[in-house]
C-alpha cells in the first residue's frame, strides 16, 4: 500500500450496512420467528474500494449475536426496535440469522408490511480489520462485527456508510499486501495511523472542478468527506450526518439544512459560548452598575471593587472559559443578556429613539418588551432581520459552510460506447470570523451611584439598541469588510447596475427582474431605502393620471412593486435595494464586553462612557439575489 493509498482510505469509518437475502416468515407459539441469509461475500463496491466481507472461521465477532444483545431494527433507526437476534451461524459462507418479532403494537405493524410483501433486509455491521489485495484491488474484511438487522423499506446504498446512530466513526485497522514488483521491506502488514482531527471543511474552498472531468465514485468521494467534514466543525447530530450521506443530499442543499440547525440553536441558546451555568438567583443578583463603577472607580475607591466581587469572579470565570484576557475590560455572562427587562424602563426616551430609526411607527416592537432581554431587543432593532435576514446565534469559533459556483453540465451521450465528459459542480466555501461591533452610551455619575434595576435596564436596552442600529444594521448594509463585516453594497456578485434616476415603474421592474433571472427571488424578497427615498417612491405612479403609487403603505413599512419595502435612515440619499433577505446571514458570538471611559468633555460634565463589544459577522450565501443603485431620484 503506497503512501497515497494510506492517505485516501479513511482511518475511521462509520458502521456499515448492505442488503440480504430475502427473508423467510414462519409463526408458532413464541410469537413470529424470521430466518435470513444476513451475509455472504459478494463483494460490494464501498466509495473506499470493492469489500469482500470474509465469512472464514473467527472472523466475525458473534459476541453481540450470543449475548442476545442484537436488535431488529426498522430502517435502522435504533429509536424504533422491532425484535430481537436470536442466533445465527454461517453456513456455506452465509451469516445465517434468526430472529423474532416483538408482541408489540409497533412489532405488530411491522409484521403486516411483511405480510403485505416487505422482505427487504439490512445488516448494520462495524468494520475491525481490512486486508487490502493490490493486485486485485479488493479489501476484505478479515475482522467484522454485526451490530443489528433492520426490516427496511427502502434496501440501504451499498456504496454509503450508514448506521452512524450507533456512535461516532470507529477506528478500523488496515492490512496491505504490496504488488510483487514493489520493495520487499513492504511485505509485513503494516497498521495505518492518522491524525484524529478532521480536515477543515474549508479545504473545499475554491476548488474549481469544472476544470477537470472526475469519475462519480471521486465526486461522491468528495461530497461525503465534505459533510463529514461539516459536521464535526458544526457538531452536527451524528443521525442527520447520517441522512444527508445516505441520501445524497447535495453540498448545496447541506449548507441550508445546516443553516435550519444553526438557526435552531441561536434560538435556544443565543450567547451559548457564554453561558455560566449561573441560577436563577444568581442572575438577578448580578448588577451591572457595580461592575462598571468597579472599572470606573476601582483605583481610587476599594469599596467599589469589594461590592462588585460577585460580578468580578463572573468575568474572570467567563474570560478562563473562553480562553481571553479581560483586561480593564468586563465580560457578561450569557445569563444577564437574556434575563427580562421590565417594561417600564422603557421611557419616552429611548421609546422615541428606537422608533425615529426602525420601521415601524406604530410601535410594535415594544409589544411584551418584558419579556425582553438584551439579546431579544438587539433582535428587534434591526432592519435587515424585520426583512427576514437569518441569525446564527450562540458560535464559538469560525464557521464554514459549503456554496456552490457554479451548476453541473448536462451533456446528452451520442451514442452507446460515445465518450462524455460532464462539467461537475464549482465548489466554494463561505467563513464568519468574529468582528467586534462598538457602541457607547453615556451615563450621569449621579445615574451610575444609584442601584435602581430600572436604570441598569434602561442602559441595556440603549446600548441593545445602538448596537443593533449603528452596528450590525449598517455593516449589513453597508459594511466595508475587514475590520467590519462585509455588507451588501461592497459584496462581489450584487448587481449595482441598476439604474433608479428618474424612478419608474420600469426601472424599479428591473430589479427582481435581475434576480429572478438568476434564479435568486427566494424566501423574503424585499425593498429598503432611506425615507426621502421612500416619499420619492410613493409620488411616482405605475399608470400616467391615475393613483398607482410605487410605494404604497405608510413612508416607514409598505410594499413596492408586490414585494415588501422599508425605509431606514442607514440607506444613504438614493440607495435602493432589492434582496431576498435570508440570503443574508448575520451570525452572532454571545459574548458582549464593556468597559469605561472619562475622558475629553465627559469629565467636564460629570459623565461616563460605557462602551459595549459584541461580536458579529455578516455572511451573503448568494450575491446574485441583491441588486442594488445610489441613484434613486425623482427626475
Amino acid at each position: 500500500m503506497t503512501d497515497e493509498d494510506k492517505r485516501k482510505f479513511p482511518e475511521k469509518l462509520a458502521p456499515q450496512t448492505r442488503q440480504v437475502e430475502n427473508i423467510e416468515i414462519r409463526a408458532d407459539d413464541d410469537g413470529t420467528m424470521l430466518t435470513f441469509s444476513a451475509s455472504s461475500e459478494a463483494p460490494i463496491e464501498r466509495w473506499w474500494g470493492t469489500e469482500v466481507l470474509s465469512h472464514e472461521d473467527g472472523a466475525i465477532r458473534m459476541d453481540r449475536i450470543s449475548g442476545k444483545a442484537a436488535p431488529m431494527l426498522f430502517n435502522h433507526n435504533w429509536d424504533d426496535p422491532v425484535g430481537m437476534i436470536d442466533g445465527a451461524r454461517i453456513e456455506e459462507k452465509r451469516l445465517v440469522v434468526d430472529a423474532h418479532l416483538f408482541n408489540t403494537a409497533r412489532a405488530n405493524d411491522v409484521r403486516a408490511m411483511l405480510d403485505g410483501g416487505l422482505k427487504n433486509v439490512s445488516i448494520g455491521y462495524r468494520l475491525h480489520v481490512i486486508e487490502e489485495n493490490v493486485d486485485e484491488e479488493v479489501l476484505t474484511v478479515k475482522d467484522w462485527e454485526p451490530y443489528e438487522v433492520s426490516i427496511v423499506t427502502i434496501p440501504a446504498d451499498p456504496s454509503v456508510g450508514f448506521g452512524r446512530q450507533i456512535g461516532e466513526e470507529l477506528s478500523v485497522r488496515m492490512l496491505g499486501t504490496k504488488k510483487p514488483t514493489e520493495p520487499a521491506q513492504a511485505a509485513n502488514a503494516t497498521e495505518i495511523t492518522m491524525s484524529d482531527e478532521t480536515t477543515a471543511a474549508g479545504d473545499l474552498a475554491d476548488e474549481k472542478r469544472t476544470e477537470k472531468s472526475v469519475s462519480a465514485l471521486e465526486a461522491e468521494k468528495e461530497r461525503r468527506q465534505a459533510i463529514l467534514n461539516l459536521c464535526k466543525v458544526n457538531k452536527i447530530d451524528s443521525r442527520v450526518e447520517t441522512r444527508w450521506i445516505e441520501e445524497g443530499t447535495t453540498l448545496s442543499e447541506v449548507s441550508t439544512q445546516l443553516l435550519d440547525v444553526m438557526e435552531e440553536r441561536g434560538k435556544a441558546r443565543p450567547a451559548a459560548a457564554s453561558e455560566l451555568g449561573l441560577s436563577q438567583s444568581e442572575t438577578q443578583r448580578y448588577s451591572l452598575f457595580k461592575a462598571i463603577r468597579a472599572l470606573h472607580y476601582g483605583s481610587k475607591d476599594s469599596r467599589a471593587i469589594e461590592a462588585a466581587g460577585f460580578e468580578i469572579e463572573c468575568s474572570k470565570a467567563l474570560a478562563d472559559k473562553l480562553n481571553r484576557g479581560s483586561g480593564s475590560s468586563l465580560l457578561v455572562p450569557a445569563e444577564v443578556l437574556t434575563r427580562p427587562m421590565d417594561q417600564r424602563v422603557m421611557d419616552s426616551r429611548m421609546t422615541n429613539r428606537a422608533l425615529a430609526t426602525t420601521p415601524g411607527a406604530s410601535g410594535g416592537y415594544l409589544v411584551n418588551v418584558e419579556n425582553m432581554g438584551f439579546i431579544d431587543i438587539l433582535r428587534n432593532r434591526s432592519v435587515v432581520r424585520n426583512l427576514g435576514a437569518r441569525v446564527l446565534s450562540g458560535l464559538e469559533g469560525n464557521v464554514v459552510f459549503p456554496r456552490q459556483t457554479g451548476k453541473a453540465s448536462v451533456t446528452w451521450q451520442a451514442g452507446e460506447g460515445t465518450s462524455v465528459t460532464a462539467g461537475d459542480q464549482a465548489l466554494g466555501q463561505l467563513s464568519m470570523t468574529p468582528k467586534t461591533a462598538i457602541a457607547i452610551t453615556d451615563v450621569s455619575e449621579q445615574l451610575l451611584r444609584q442601584s435602581s434595576p430600572s436604570a441598569e435596564q434602561f442602559v441595556m436596552a440603549d446600548l441593545a439598541a445602538d448596537i443593533a442600529i449603528d452596528g450590525v444594521d449598517l455593516a449589513a448594509l453597508k459594511g466595508s469588510g475587514g475590520a467590519q463585516p462585509l455588507g451588501v453594497y461592497n459584496t462581489t456578485g450584487v448587481d449595482t447596475g441598476q439604474d433608479a434616476s428618474a424612478a419608474s415603474y420600469a426601472k424599479i421592474l428591473a430589479f427582481p427582474v435581475s434576480a429572478g433571472s438568476n434564479n435568486a427571488i427566494r424566501g423574503n424578497p424585499g425593498w429598503v431605502t432611506d425615507i426621502a427615498g421612500a416619499a420619492i417612491l410613493m409620488q411616482k405612479q405605475r399608470f400616467s393620471s391615475t393613483d398607482t403609487p410605487l410605494w404604497e403603505g405608510n413612508l416607514m413599512d409598505g410594499s413596492l412593486v408586490g414585494f415588501r419595502a422599508m425605509s431606514s435612515e442607514q440607506m444613504d440619499a438614493g440607495d435602493l435595494a432589492f434582496g431576498s433577505w435570508d440570503e443574508l446571514v448575520i451570525g452572532e458570538w454571545g459574548v458582549l464586553e464593556l468597559s469605561t471611559d472619562t475622558g475629553g468633555t465627559r469629565f467636564n460634565t460629570a459623565e461616563v462612557g460605557i462602551r459595549a463589544m459584541w461580536m458579529v459577522d455578516v455572511m451573503i450565501r448568494y450575491p446574485q439575489a441583491f441588486v442594488v443603485s445610489t441613484n434613486l431620484a425623482a427626475a
